[in-house]
Order: structure tokens, then C-alpha cells, then sequence
């Protein structure tokens, strides 16, 4: 069984915590109010060391020290503490992106127009950051047990006014924008039993993949615009095909019979 401990001392040890310093701070928790000395024992950190791990400390926000003699240190409670080192992380974040941004605007082009990305969690986690970044439209095409991962992002961009368009190969129950149900049938899944996804956002930037049924993925994204509005009218002509199937069930079966979408076979 995982020590809730050891657990809390690795996730800050990823922020350059060090360990006497979790420790230091998680024995306040237990015992606040306490004097260098005493916290060197409850820590079992030397009383040679434990002074500077407080001024780290103090310097980081984490405790707070009281004006008594001798001097005594309360933990800053958690709940103000995480909420502090989360607004410093977003605003260091804030900074990176605006200014590696200006870098790469400044930057000369590649001449790549597209670039592979392997793995179903690469891909999604690309298009989470595509769809989070969106402010005008999202087209997208998939399958409904690969909605799952992007769900909560495509609900929050219709909070934020994006005009979502999304065909689903079968039923689901999200119904965040519009919603096409395209029959459970597409043809890379008939022919290779693979699930296509394809989104674009802002007529701006795609990711187009392909998900085996074991759940591994490749595909590619790209900013060239040329690619994005041809994945983009893909998705399109799948809205079409939809609403013309609605519209004409019967003539459509008369005329090319109940597989008609094999017609792109001939």
C-alpha cells in the first residue's frame, strides 16, 4: 500500500521542493507552533540544517514565523499554499507561452507542413490543446469512445461561444453544439477496422488520426493551411451526406441500395 506520505514528497520534489523541506512542512502540519529545535526532532532533520531549511522555506511561503522568543514557525495551511503555488505556475506558464510564442512568429518558417505524432495520448493531448485555444470554430469528426478524452474541453469552448460541428460514427450523449450521428460506418473502419478522428480549429490547425481497436494511434497535425481546410471540408461533406440521408432515406436505398456509402468503391 503507497505511503500518502511518500506520495506528497515525490509530487513536490517535480515542483524543486526538497525533501527536508516537505518533511519540515509536514511536520508542522502534524505540530505547529514549534521552535526550530523541537521541529529538527519531530522532522528528524539536524538541528545543524534545520534553520536553513526554514529560511528556504519562509522565503517560499510555506511557513510563517512568529514573533516570539525564541522564534516559532506555524505551516501556512494547505489550502493557501497550493492555491498561491498554482497562481505562481500559471503565471510563469502565462509568460513561457506569450514569449516562446514571439520567438517562433520571429523565427523563419519550416518548410514542414505536417508533423507525425504516435500514440492515442499524444493525439489527444494535441487536440485538447487545440480545442482549448480555440475562439471561433471547431469542425470534428470521431468515433464515440474517442470523445471521452476531449469532452470537457469541447464543453468548455461552447461555454466560451465556439460554433462546434461534430459528426459521431454512432450515438453519444454528449450535446454540447451540433451534433451529426453518421451511421456507425466509415470506411477505414470497414476495410482496416480503424477509427478516424479528424478536428480543425479556427480554420487554423488539424490533427487527423487514425485508433486501432487495441487503442494504439498515429496520425499527424499540421498548421498549413491548405491541409487544415481540406480536413476541414472532409468534415463538412460528412455533415452533408448526414443531412441528405435524413432528408432522403428512401431514395437513396432505391437508387444505390442499404450499403450506398460503397458507391465510393466503384
Amino acid at each position: 500500500m503507497e505511503n500518502p506520505r511518500d506520495n506528497i514528497i515525490h509530487e513536490f520534489l517535480r515542483m524543486g521542493i526538497s525533501t527536508q523541506e516537505v518533511k519540515a512542512y509536514l511536520s508542522l502540519l502534524e505540530a505547529e507552533y514549534v521552535t526550530g529545535y523541537q521541529l529538527s526532532k519531530s522532522a528528524d532533520i539536524p538541528s545543524s540544517k534545520i534553520y536553513r531549511v526554514l529560511n528556504r522555506l519562509l522565503s517560499r511561503g510555506f511557513v510563517i514565523a512568529a514573533d516570539t522568543r525564541p522564534v516559532r514557525y506555524l505551516p501556512r495551511p494547505p489550502e493557501e499554499l497550493l492555491a498561491g503555488i498554482r497562481d505562481d505556475f500559471r503565471a510563469s506558464l502565462d509568460k513561457l507561452e506569450s514569449s516562446l510564442q514571439t520567438i517562433r512568429n520571429g523565427a523563419r518558417k519550416s518548410d514542414i507542413v505536417a508533423w507525425n505524432t504516435t500514440g492515442r495520448t499524444d493525439l489527444m493531448r494535441k487536440a485538447r490543446s487545440m480545442i482549448d485555444h480555440s475562439t471561433d470554430r471547431v469542425y470534428l469528426a470521431l468515433w464515440p469512445q474517442d470523445l471521452r478524452p476531449i469532452r470537457a474541453s469541447l464543453s468548455e469552448a461552447v461555454k466560451r461561444g465556439v460554433n462546434l460541428h461534430l459528426v459521431s460514427y454512432g450515438n453519444t450523449t454528449f450535446d454540447r453544439g451540433h451534433i451529426y450521428f453518421h451511421r456507425p460506418s466509415d470506411y477505414p473502419f470497414r476495410e482496416r477496422r480503424e477509427r478516424r478522428f479528424v478536428l480543425t480549429a479556427d480554420s487554423s490547425k488539424a490533427v487527423v488520426a487514425s485508433f486501432a481497436s487495441g487503442g494504439a494511434g498515429n496520425g499527424i497535425w499540421t498548421e498549413n493551411p491548405g491541409l487544415v481546410n481540406l480536413f476541414k471540408d472532409f468534415v463538412i461533406h460528412e455533415i452533408y451526406i448526414v443531412k441528405i440521408e435524413e432528408a432522403f432515406p428512401q431514395q437513396i436505398q432505391a437508387a444505390y441500395g442499404k450499403d450506398w456509402e460503397k458507391i465510393r468503391m466503384f
